[in-house]
């Protein structure tokens, strides 16, 4: 079960400027909205890498490593908490036996919750690596991958 599968947005007619100033013209990514939550669609080419948090750190820390960091989340689903590490795919998804049992690729549609600073306690997501307007690129996918099943 994807993250979209768990948590679903609603179409709203509001303007959101803030968000969609930071997120949809900084970064050139499409979002949803349900109520006050911002969902990025991964799409255009983004896709993200999740799994379980506890993984999380050490990961992202061999990402920092080889200089390919880039925006990530701690994302609460139904599965627990997990890691979301946004990148970039060329078209290719590795097949789902490929990967190691607890990673997923999500991508094409998949709707994945954003951080708000809202403070609420209720928040959905949070930045462990936050997005940079002077680094706008994202990691590649087999950057990311490579990372998570290291030599």
């Amino acid at each position: 079960m994807s993250l979209d599968h768990q948590v679903l947005p609603v179409e709203s007619r509001s303007i959101r400027p803030r968000g969609d100033a930071f997120y949809g013209r900084l970064f050139g990514w499409s979002l949803k909205w349900r109520g006050p939550q911002p969902f990025l669609v991964l799409e255009g080419g983004i896709c993200a890498v999740t799994l379980p948090k506890i993984n999380g750190a050490e990961v992202l820390g061999r990402l920092a490593d080889t200089g390919c960091g880039g925006p990530a989340m701690a994302v609460l689903t139904q599965q627990g908490p997990r890691v979301a590490i946004l990148a970039e795919t060329d078209g290719l998804l590795p097949s789902r036996d490929t990967l190691p049992q607890h990673v997923e690729v999500l991508a094409w549609g998949t709707l994945l919750p954003l951080p708000v600073d809202s403070g609420r306690a209720e928040a959905h997501a949070e930045w462990l690596s936050a997005p940079d307007p002077r680094q706008r690129w994202l990691p590649s996918l087999d950057a990311v991958l490579a990372s998570v099943r290291p030599r």
